[in-house]
Order: C-alpha cells, then sequence, then structure tokens
C-alpha cells in the first residue's frame, strides 16, 4: 500500500542511486560555502549559535533532489553542482572553501562521525518536543554558557524543521505534502512518516561531513508504528517490505557503511525479535547493496525462525548479517559500569563497534600494531643468558603496556585539541540523551555516557602463531636457538629457508582448535584488553580494545619486519581477529573452538571473525541445518562476532580476472562489505587467501 498518487518502485531508485553514489569529477562541494556565509554572518556570536547558523544554513539552501517513483524523500545528490550559482565567481567560492576549512571542525578522533541519534526520543515527541524540551531548560539553566549552548540546539532542531518542509516542494501529492509538513514539528504518526524523519535527519548528518553513521535498533523503534499501521489497515506486510527497500536504496546513495542492528535482548531483558527485524533482513536480501551494513544480534533464546533468516541473507553472498553475541557485549558493559538495561539496549554503528544508541558521544578509534612490540621483545630477550617463556610474556606484556601508555597520550592530546567551547556540537547535542536536561554539550558532560575509544589491536593470530612457534621451536624443544631466530627475521629468511618452513609447520597455528596455540592466543586478549582499560579518555571515557583492523592489516603488515610464524616482512597481518589465512586446516568446527578460546567480555566493542565457505557447503536443507548449527554454536561458546562470505574463491578470481563481468559482485571484506571489482587489488587478494571451508 502507498499514498495515493505514488507510483513507487525501489528497484528504479536503487538503479539510480548506485550512479549517484560518489561526488561526481569536478563537482562543488556547496556544503563549506554555505557555512563559511553564516559564519561570516553571524561573526561574534557565541560558538554554539554559531556552529548551528552554519548548520543551518546548508540546510536552508543546499538543492533538493528527489528520483522518479520513490517514497523516501531525501538525497545527498543537492549537496554538490557541476556549476557554481550564477552570482558566485570560483575566486570567490574557493576563497570561501578557504576559509572554511581554516576554522577547522572536530575529526573521528575527536568524536564527529560514526554516531546516531536518540531516535527512539525523536520519533516519540518530534522536533516540536524537542524544542519545547529546550524551551523548558532554559528556564532552570541560566548561566550564559548553558543559554548558549540551548539556543544553538534550539537553532539546529529549527533548521531540520525548515529542512524537512521544504522537501515537500518535490512533490505534488497532498498525501505526502501533509506528512512532511507534520513530521517537521510533530511526532511521526505512521511507519512511512517515521521513516521519512529518520532518513532526512541522516541526510542532516551528511551535510555536515559525517560518516558512517548508524540507524540503530531501527526494529525496535520502528514497531510500534508498525502495529498501529496494521492495525488501522493502512500498512500490510509487504508495503512495509516496500517502504524498507526504499529506505535501503537510499542508503546505496551514501556509499558508505550504515549499521543497522536487529534482534538481540530488550531492556527488561525479553528477546528482541519481532516481525520488523525479519523485514530487514529481506530487504537487505533484496536490495543486495554492500551500504547497509546490517547487524543481528543472538542470545540464548533467539528464535530459530531468526537463524535461519539470517541464513537466507547471508548465502546470497551479501555479507549480510554480521552476527553479535549478547551475551558476550552486554556482560562486557556491564562490567565497564553500563547499567545492565542500558547494556541491553546497545547497537553497533560504523563496520561493528558497539555503542549506545544517543546515548553518548560518538565513537573513535585508532590502530595499534601489536607485532611491532612483539619483535621488541624477542631483541631484549635475545640479550639475556636463558630465554624462558615466562620471561619473553613479561617483555612483551612490557612492551606493549609501554607503547599503550604513548598510544593513549597521543590520541588525548588529539582529543584536547577539540574543547567543547571551540568545536561544539549543537546538532548532535539536541539528539543526544540528556544533553537538553543537562544544558551541556555532548562533548562536555551533556551525553549519559561517556565516549569510547576504540583500540584495534592488530595481528592477534600472527602474534600467537609466532609466540607458539618461539614458545616450542626455541624455548622448549630448544629446535632453533634464538640468536639464529632473530638474523633469519633480521634478514627476512634470506638464506633460511628451511627455517622459515620449520616454523611455518613446526608448532601448532592458530584456528584448528590447538589448545597450545589458542591459549596463547586467549592470553593475548586478556593483555591487550588490560592494557586498554587501564586508561581513560582526557574527558571521562573508556580506551577499549577491538581485535579488528578493517583493511588496515595490509598497510601495517608492511611496517613489520620478518615474524616467527615464517611470515616474510611487509606481508600483511592477520586479518583482525581470525585466523591467518589458509592456516585453519581443520574444518570449519576447529576453527570456531579456537576463536570460542579467547575471553572477549573484556573487548567492549566486539571484534571482526571472518569466515568463508564455498558456496555448495550450505546449498538445500542440509546447508541450512548446518549453518544452524553453527551460529547455534556461536551463541553458546559466547564468540563475539562471526560474519562470512559464501562467494567461493573461483568466483572471486574469475571476477578479479574479468572485472566487467561482475561489477555487482558483493562480498564481505571485513567489518564491511563492499563491491569486490572495486576494492583494492591488495584487498582483493587478502579475501582470496582466506581458507574457504567446504567443497567446491
Amino acid at each position: 500500500m502507498t499514498a495515493p498518487g505514488v507510483t513507487a518502485d525501489w528497484r528504479k531508485v536503487l538503479a539510480a542511486t548506485r550512479e549517484v553514489n560518489r561526488c561526481p569529477p569536478g563537482a562543488y562541494d556547496l556544503r563549506p560555502y554555505w557555512r563559511e556565509l553564516a559564519f561570516s554572518e553571524y561573526a561574534g556570536q557565541p560558538p554554539p549559535v554559531l556552529r548551528a547558523q552554519a548548520f543551518s544554513n546548508v540546510l536552508d539552501h543546499t538543492n533538493l533532489h528527489a528520483y522518479p517513483g520513490e517514497l523516501i524523500l531525501g538525497s545527498r545528490v543537492g549537496f554538490w553542482a557541476t556549476t557554481l550559482p550564477e552570482d558566485l565567481t570560483e575566486a570567490d567560492y574557493r576563497a570561501a572553501v578557504a576559509a572554511h576549512d581554516a576554522r577547522g571542525q572536530r575529526d573521528f578522533w575527536a568524536g564527529w562521525s560514526h554516531t546516531l541519534a536518540d531516535y527512539p526520543t525523536l520519533l516519540t515527541e518530534g522536533v516540536g518536543g524537542l524544542l519545547a524540551r529546550i524551551a523548558e531548560s532554559r528556564q532552570v539553566h541560566t548561566l550564559p554558557e548553558e543559554q548558549a549552548t540551548l539556543e544553538g540546539m534550539r537553532l539546529a532542531l529549527e533548521g531540520l524543521g525548515r529542512f524537512i518542509r521544504r522537501h515537500s516542494e518535490l512533490t505534488t501529492v497532498p498525501e505526502l505534502v501533509a506528512s512532511l509538513e507534520w513530521i517537521s514539528n510533530q511526532p511521526p504518526r505512521t511507519l512511512h512518516e517515521a521513516l521519512q524523519l529518520v532518513w532526512l535527519t541522516q541526510m542532516a548528518f551528511v551535510s555536515e561531513g559525517r560518516g558512517a553513521n548508524a540507524l540503530g535498533r531501527l526494529d525496535q523503534y520502528l514497531l510500534s508504528f508498525y502495529e498501529r499501521d496494521l492495525a488501522a489497515g493502512r500498512l500490510d506486510k509487504d508495503g512495509a517490505l516496500d517502504l524498507m527497500c526504499h529506505l535501503w536504496a537510499h542508503i546505496e546513495e551514501l556509499g558508505e557503511v550504515t549499521n543497522i542492528c536487529v534482534g538481540g535482548l530488550t531492556p527488561d531483558g525479553r528477546d528482541g525479535t519481532n516481525a520488523l527485524s525479519y523485514l530487514c533482513i529481506e530487504a537487505t536480501r533484496l536490495v543486495q547493496s554492500p551500504h547497509t551494513n546490517l547487524s543481528a544480534r543472538f542470545h540464548d533464546g533467539s528464535p530459530e525462525a531468526f537463524h535461519r533468516a539470517a541464513f537466507e541473507c547471508i548465502r546470497t553472498g551479501v555479507g549480510f548479517p554480521a552476527i553479535f553475541n549478547d551475551h558476550v557485549l552486554i556482560p562486557g558493559l556491564v562490567e565497564a559500569g553500563i547499567p545492565v538495561e542500558v547494556a541491553r539496549d546497545h547497537c553497533m554503528v560504523g563496520c561493528i563497534e558497539t555503542m549506545l544508541a544517543g546515548r553518548q558521544q560518538a565513537w573513535s578509534d585508532s590502530r595499534f600494531n601489536t607485532p611491532l612490540y612483539l619483535l621488541s621483545a624477542l631483541r631484549r630477550l635475545a640479550g639475556e643468558a636463558e630465554p624462558t617463556w615466562e620471561r619473553l610474556q613479561v617483555l612483551f606484556a612490557e612492551e606493549v603496556r609501554g607503547a599503550m601508555e604513548r598510544h593513549v597520550a597521543g590520541v588525548n592530546t588529539h582529543i584536547a585539541r577539540f574543547t567543547a567551547a571551540r568545536f561544539p556540537d549543537p546538532f548532535l547535542s539536541a539528539l543526544t540523551r540528556d544533553c537538553i536536561g543537562r544544558a551541556r554539550d555532548i562533548n562536555e558532560g551533556g551525553a549519559e555516557f561517556p565516549r569510547f575509544h576504540g583500540v584495534a589491536v592488530m595481528g592477534l593470530a600472527t602474534l600467537a602463531d609466532s609466540l607458539a612457534a618461539v614458545r616450542k621451536l626455541v624455548i622448549e624443544e630448544k629446535q632453533v636457538s634464538l640468536p639464529d631466530l632473530m638474523a633469519a627475521l633480521d634478514g627476512d629468511f634470506t638464506g633460511h629457508e628451511a627455517l622459515r618452513q620449520r616454523l611455518m609447520h613446526g608448532a601448532p597455528k592458530y584456528g584448528n582448535a590447538e589448545p597450545y596455540v589458542d591459549e596463547i592466543a586467549a592470553w593475548v586478549v586478556n593483555l591487550a584488553a588490560d592494557a586498554c582499560l587501564a586508561h581513560r579518555t582526557i574527558d571521562g571515557g573508556r580506551f577499549v580494545a577491538a581485535m579488528a583492523a578493517n583493511t588496515t592489516n595490509i598497510p601495517a603488515g608492511k611496517e613489520v619486519g620478518a615474524t616467527p610464524d615464517g611470515r616474510r616482512a611487509g606481508r600483511p597481518l592477520s586479518d583482525a581477529a581470525s585466523p591467518y589465512f589458509g592456516r585453519d586446516m581443520n574444518g570449519p568446527t576447529a576453527f570456531l573452538r579456537s576463536v570460542a578460546r579467547p575471553d572477549y567480555r573484556r573487548v567492549l566493542t566486539g571484534s571482526v571473525i571472518n569466515m568463508k565457505f564455498e558456496p555448495d557447503f550450505f546449498r538445500g536443507e542440509d546447508g541450512a541445518a548446518r549453518f544452524s548449527a553453527l551460529t547455534h554454536f556461536f551463541v553458546s561458546n559466547r564468540i563475539p562476532e562471526l560474519q562470512f562470505n559464501f562467494t567461493g574463491t573461483r568466483t572471486l578470481l574469475e571476477a578479479k580476472a574479468h572485472p566487467e563481468e561482475h561489477g555487482n559482485l558483493v562480498v564481505r571484506v571485513s567489518g564491511f562489505s563492499g563491491y569486490f571489482t572495486r576494492l583494492d587489488p591488495a584487498v582483493q587478494e587478502d579475501i582470496i587467501r582466506r581458507k574457504a571451508h567446504g567443497t567446491s
């Protein structure tokens, strides 16, 4: 069911958005220009007011764009222009952009992108309700800085309201015009209106230059709208799915990860899987966009139908949903001081990062090239009389802790440059609990909970395999002397190929259910968690470990010399928390037993564990049963996260050789999916090297 007079086809919208999900070459980005005009016009105003006026000026002046046959309005195409406005010269445009850039703004480390609004409150109260709350707060918080902060939030929300109303210019359908006018100030009444408000809010975030923003637990906060529509006969299941597909088609236009979380426990501990959970999965299966980064939360009580629905989507090859374990992430959040009812309501942002939706500062993270510190520890050990395993553990832990201290100091120095006084964030503050009630900016104590900064501890399997080789072959069995090992590493195994083969094949490798090396991996994870949790961000947040790296295991490997697992200098490190490429030789059950061994509850942000299968392995009902057994094992053995490639190695090799024939091939890369033929060749090779379980 659609609005009268509307001919809707999400497939045509998807085809159109796929053509424009990148800024056209040579196009002008008019957002900094419009912002700078406001900065000049309102110079001298308090920073929150100034930033809010700049934000609103973009929304007031940007061109609006619509696709034929769309049900959800809101596009970033209007932020660009192939020609400048008639009264604007090239020189003036360049000067304005330069002045804008010189002012600076928050960046990823300082808490800018990878965030989301408090959508449950926005949908319940509407823009007008939030404005009313600001008016009430102004009666209580009367200090000048509090008044300025609240005024900035007011201006930003009013700018959002005008932006929503402007979109009524794009349609002549009275029902759509009325809906846009309504949600510009009032709470939405229908699923369609709720989706429209959420998406135009996302577009407002994009107008600020934020990226990788999430939609959160969409199946939870939209459920009441869906149920009311069904009861009133305004919508049926197919109509709701159609709306979801229209939204997913718009996500494709962004060309970046937009995380959507489904399933999981509710704040009061019940199973949250519902009808919209399945519709979100089905929309992902139908649209096949690499940018709808669907995350499915599982727990012991997740319905069997939810396991099956996830499988039916994953086996299309799109790589979604990634699956997450409530029994790992929730206890970790609680241990970190998050109330259990809040911890149960977490979602993911960006790739796999754990977020308290609309209740804390924007996510940020950084990379920690851990194998460098193993090599430093080995050099120190080589200077001692008798190497022991215990001494190597002590030295490596010292190196990691010392490097972590330097790392977090660098992050804190960076965060300190972006004070809330100079770089306020009025729009996100207005949409974050409880910045309005506290009359404080999100980055100055306004949010209910402080930030998480994830430290991506790279190369888990590289470390585990290397430590196992040193312990077994050098320390315990004395097959290799430490001086000989160090000489081979320093020379990148030149002239030491026999030794390299012994290191590769003479010691257990992570991913094969070998307790010897799995225990070492568990020790490394615990060391990383301890090293991170020992520190706080300068504004009271938590440094948390993340056994993840996305594709930066490739450039990180270029910084690291040869390692004792037999890896040559400059080669990629192991992928996130997964076994090293091709070394998981004992099948998927052994793989799962290995990755289940570390205790990830204190790795608060989860981790990335990639599994790759030949497509035949899960064909038919027998294949579905095998996958269900896998996901149940995942839940019961408290594995934090899994994500899957069901595209066989042969297909990947064919796509690499003939990209023109595989333009729409989507694969799971790491914490995200992507069009395989558009990936960097080094990333393509990284995916191809992963062990494909099952027979082709």
